[in-house]
């Protein structure tokens, strides 16, 4: 992605207390790799950069935050594109559409529903497990562009997010000011249909056609290769843990395969489809587990486990301890993961 998407970041640890240097050390970063705004940083790397920044602050709401304050200016050249247009609805039409443009491994959509318009987003690298930061800081910065438009006390209708909500809303409820719902199949902002006719306010037809163009030249052209191609059956592997199944025989029909064929193709990656399912699903339950608000029935539904016993048996095979077990371990401090016991994880 481009490092655009990293707009103010180092400003914010500064605001929050923060050291930017030694936050950044922990992935192996330096400040001036973000200071060019057309330079390419991983998706992973930037997911992984944003969580340890909500980490080392003590601020769930880092992400959001940072969304919300710098919007358009995360965008990049999106960013004056969106700005430029003549309309809301030409300005997040132009987001959706080139959104490639600004960072790989995603989808973006901006569809009608009855009265209401979605926008979504989501990132389609199963690798990628932790992405809360991201999302919130990618859905903040569409809620601060959108009130550009719209006025600085413009709401949503809803927000959806895929991830597990935090344990207190604070920082989301007075950022975001309206419905939010977590756990939810993608990441989404919900507005009226009505709203999308105003006009932007620096409209610029000339800027609009020549930015468009030349970010239409500049879009990445990318040859899906082994990673991609994992990544992306892990992400449907990820979708069915809730809704529809995560067997062999519904990812490939998601794919367009058939089961032996999905089975070839992951065996010439060097990976088996069981141990890409059990591998994540066991990524996803330690992070989940140790959000320790969350109900673990919640955890266990989540994980694609009608029953709460089940997911514990599960987890006590994973890591030798019972979920409350490794939770009671969290809060005293000594929360380690069973190297022994675990298969390599997901990176």
């Amino acid at each position: 992605m481009r490092t655009s998407a990293a707009s103010g970041f180092c400003d914010m640890l500064r605001r929050d207390g923060c050291d930017p240097g030694e936050v950044l050390g922990r992935t192996g970063l330096h400040e001036e790799d973000l200071a060019s705004s057309s330079d390419w940083l991983p998706l992973s790397d930037y997911c992984g950069l944003l969580e340890q920044a909500s980490a080392a602050c003590g601020s769930v709401g880092f992400g959001l935050k940072l969304g919300v304050t710098r919007n358009v200016q995360l965008l990049g050249e999106l960013g004056l594109l969106a700005t430029s247009a003549p309309t809301l609805r030409a300005a997040l039409s132009a987001i959706a559409s080139h959104f490639s443009f600004l960072q790989e491994h995603t989808t973006v959509s901006f569809v009608r529903r009855d009265r209401d318009v979605v926008l979504t987003y989501q990132i389609r690298d199963g690798h990628i497990v932790r992405r809360r930061q991201d999302a919130e800081l990618t859905l903040g910065a569409f809620i601060g562009s959108i009130r550009r438009c719209l006025g600085p006390h413009w709401s949503p209708r809803e927000v959806h997010f895929e991830h597990a909500g935090p344990g207190r809303l604070t920082d989301h409820d007075a950022l975001i000011g309206g419905p939010i719902y977590f756990g939810q199949r993608c990441n989404a902002i919900v507005l009226s249909v009505t709203e999308l006719d105003a006009a932007m306010p620096a409209p610029d037809r000339a800027r609009y056609a020549e930015l468009e163009r030349r970010i239409a030249r500049r879009a990445p052209e990318r040859r899906v290769g082994d990673t991609d191609f994992v990544g992306l059956v892990l992400q449907i592997i990820r979708d069915g843990f809730t809704g529809g199944g995560a067997g062999a025989e519904r990812v490939a029909r998601k794919l367009g395969l058939s089961a032996p064929a999905l089975y070839r193709r992951l065996k010439a990656c060097g990976v088996e489809y069981s141990e890409l399912q059990r591998d994540l699903r066991l990524e996803l339950a330690m992070t989940h587990v140790s959000e320790l608000h969350l109900p673990l029935t919640e955890v266990a539904f989540a994980l694609g486990y009608s029953e709460l016993s089940a997911f514990s048996r599960a987890f006590r095979s994973w890591t030798g301890m019972s979920p409350n077990a490794y939770r009671r371990s969290i809060r005293h401090g000594s929360a380690r993961t069973p190297a022994q016991n675990l298969p390599e994880m997901l990176t």
